[in-house]
C-alpha cells in the first residue's frame, strides 16, 4: 500500500518506528511464546495484503460484507476437516482462542439451562492445566469450574469418573495443554460424558493445527478430534499453527443445535437484527481474509512441510538442553517443551537467557502433583533456523552471574517491598516471567489484587 507524501503522514509514520524500539523482533526466532513464525516471507506477503485489503469491512452484517460468508464457509471447513468431522459439524469464526472457548461454554450452559432449568449453577470439569480462557468464560457467564488432580501430567479419568454429577454442564480437556504440552486422555473421559450425557470440548487451540500434521508425519498423536464419539466441541487456532496475522479462531460444534446456543439475538430493538455469532459485535473482516489467504496458500502439504521444521527444532533443542542437564517434566508428544533441571536457578537461567537476547517462558510447579518448576519454549517453524544459536546461547546463560536469582527475587518479596518489584518489571531489570514464582509465596486474593495494581500502574 503506498502512503500519501505530506510532512504530517511522515511524522505519524516516524513515531510508529519509534514505538518499536523497546519490542522484541516477531520475525527473529527469539521468542518461544506468543508469536508463531513460519520464517516464510511469502506467507507473510500473502497474509498482510489480505489484512490491509479487508481491513475496513465489518463482520457485524455478512449480507452486506457477503466476502465473509465464503471466508467463513472456507476457514471452518478445512478446520472441520482436520478435525475429521463430517458435514454435521458446523463453525464460527472468532478473533481468538478464548472468545472460541466462551463461545463453547455459552452453549453448553445454554444447553444445561434447557434440559435442568436455570436454578442450579452448571459446573465445569476440568484438570488443573486446563487454560485460564475456561475460568474467565465461567466468570462472565455464570458457571462454577472444578479443578481436578492430573495424573503425571495429564488429566485423571478416574477423578473425572468420580466427580461427575447432574451439575456438570460441560467437561473441558486439552490438545495439548498449554503447561506440559501433553494431550489429555480425551477418549477414556469421552466415555464418562457419553454415559452421563454431558458436553466434552477439547481446547486444541495450540495443537488444532499442528498435532494433525504430526500424525500425517508418522509422529504418534494421541486421538482427540470428533473421531472420538464424546466429543461435541472443539476451538483452534488458526493464528497460532496456523500462521496467521493474530485475530484468527475458530469453534467447531458436532451438532448444529449447540452452534445455535452459542449466537446472541435480539429482534426487540427498533434498530436492526442484532445478531452475533461471537462474542463482539463490529469485527474487522481482515484477520478472517487473512486466514483464508494463508490457509489456500499453504494447503495440506505446506502445513506438513512447516510441521516437518518444527519438529526437526524441537528435537534439537530438546536434545540439546537435555546435554546441558534438563529434563522433560512430562512425555514429549507436541510443540511444547517444558523443562526442568534441579542443579540450576532457574530465575538465574531465564534472567540470563532474556539478557542474550532470548524469551524463554518460566512456570512454577505442581509440587503436589511431584512436578518441579520448568522452563517454557512453544516451538515454531523459525526455531529450525537458530536451534543452534539458542543452544550456544543457553550454554552461556548456564555459565554467567544472573541480575535476577531466586535469593534476590524473595528477598523482595520477604520486605513486602511491590514497589521495587513493580519497578523491576517495567523497567526490564526483572523479566515478567518470574512472576508465577513471585505469587507462589503470597495467597491467592493478595496476588490477584497485586497483579491488578501491577497493570493499572502499568499502563499510567
Amino acid at each position: 500500500m503506498a502512503w500519501p507524501a505530506s510532512s504530517r503522514v511522515e511524522e505519524v509514520l516516524s513515531f510508529l518506528e519509534k514505538a518499536k524500539v523497546g519490542d522484541v523482533d516477531p520475525r527473529s526466532g527469539r521468542l518461544f511464546a506468543y508469536v508463531y513464525e513460519a520464517g516464510d516471507e511469502s506467507v507473510r506477503e500473502v497474509a498482510l495484503r489480505a489484512l490491509l485489503d479487508y481491513a475496513e469491512k465489518n463482520l457485524l452484517d455478512f449480507t452486506v460484507f457477503r466476502s465473509a460468508l465464503f471466508f467463513e464457509r472456507e476457514v471452518v471447513g478445512f478446520a472441520r476437516s482436520l478435525m475429521h468431522g463430517g458435514l454435521e459439524v458446523v463453525g464460527s469464526f472468532t478473533l481468538g482462542g478464548t472468545e472460541s472457548i466462551m463461545l463453547a461454554v455459552k452453549a453448553a450452559r445454554d444447553y444445561y439451562r434447557k434440559r435442568e432449568g436455570a436454578t442450579r449453577v452448571p459446573k465445569i470439569l476440568a484438570p488443573v492445566t486446563i487454560h485460564p480462557a475456561f475460568l474467565k468464560a465461567a466468570d462472565y457467564l455464570g458457571l462454577k469450574v472444578v479443578r481436578l488432580p492430573i495424573r503425571e501430567t495429564k488429566a485423571d479419568v478416574n477423578a473425572f469418573a468420580e466427580a461427575i454429577d447432574e451439575e456438570v454442564a460441560l467437561i473441558a480437556l486439552s490438545a495439548p495443554n498449554w503447561p506440559f504440552g501433553t494431550v489429555d486422555p480425551v477418549e477414556g473421559i469421552a466415555e464418562i460424558a457419553l454415559d452421563k450425557k454431558v458436553l466434552l470440548h477439547v481446547d486444541a487451540c495450540l495443537g488444532g493445527f499442528i498435532l494433525p500434521f504430526f500424525e500425517m508425519l508418522g509422529e504418534p498423536v494421541p486421538t482427540f478430534d470428533f473421531r472420538v464419539e464424546g466429543v461435541t466441541s472443539i476451538s483452534l487456532d488458526y493464528h497460532k499453527y496456523g500462521y496467521t496475522p493474530k485475530g484468527a479462531s475458530v469453534v467447531l460444534f458436532r451438532d448444529p443445535e449447540l452452534k445455535k446456543y452459542s449466537i446472541y439475538v435480539d429482534v426487540s430493538s427498533p434498530g436492526y437484527v442484532f445478531v452475533n455469532q461471537a462474542v463482539l459485535s463490529s469485527r474487522p473482516e481482515g484477520p478472517l481474509a487473512a486466514a483464508f489467504a494463508v490457509m489456500k496458500y499453504l494447503g495440506v502439504e505446506g502445513y506438513k512441510r512447516l510441521a516437518e521444521k518444527v519438529l526437526r527444532a524441537r528435537n534439537a533443542i530438546y536434545h540439546g538442553l537435555k546435554g546441558l542437564g534438563f529434563e522433560s517434566v512430562g512425555k514429549v508428544e507436541s510443540s511444547v517443551l517444558a523443562l526442568y533441571n534441579s542443579d540450576v536457578d532457574l530465575i538465574g537461567f531465564v534472567s540470563n537467557v532474556k539478557k542474550l537476547g532470548w524469551y524463554v517462558g518460566l512456570q512454577r510447579g505442581l509440587k503436589e502433583h511431584g512436578i518441579p518448576d520448568n522452563i517454557h519454549l512453544v516451538i515454531s517453524p523459525i526455531h529450525a533456523d537458530v536451534a543452534d544459536a539458542f543452544l550456544s546461547d543457553a550454554k552461556r546463560a548456564l555459565e554467567m552471574k544472573p541480575e535476577v536469582s531466586t535469593k534476590s527475587l524473595y528477598d523482595i518479596i520477604e520486605r513486602g517491598a511491590f514497589d521495587e518489584l513493580v519497578r523491576g518489571l517495567q523497567e526490564g531489570v526483572i523479566d515478567s516471567s518470574v512472576i508465577p514464582k513471585v505469587l507462589e509465596a503470597i495467597p491467592e486474593e493478595v496476588a490477584v489484587e497485586l497483579i491488578k495494581n501491577i497493570v493499572v500502574e502499568w499502563f499510567k
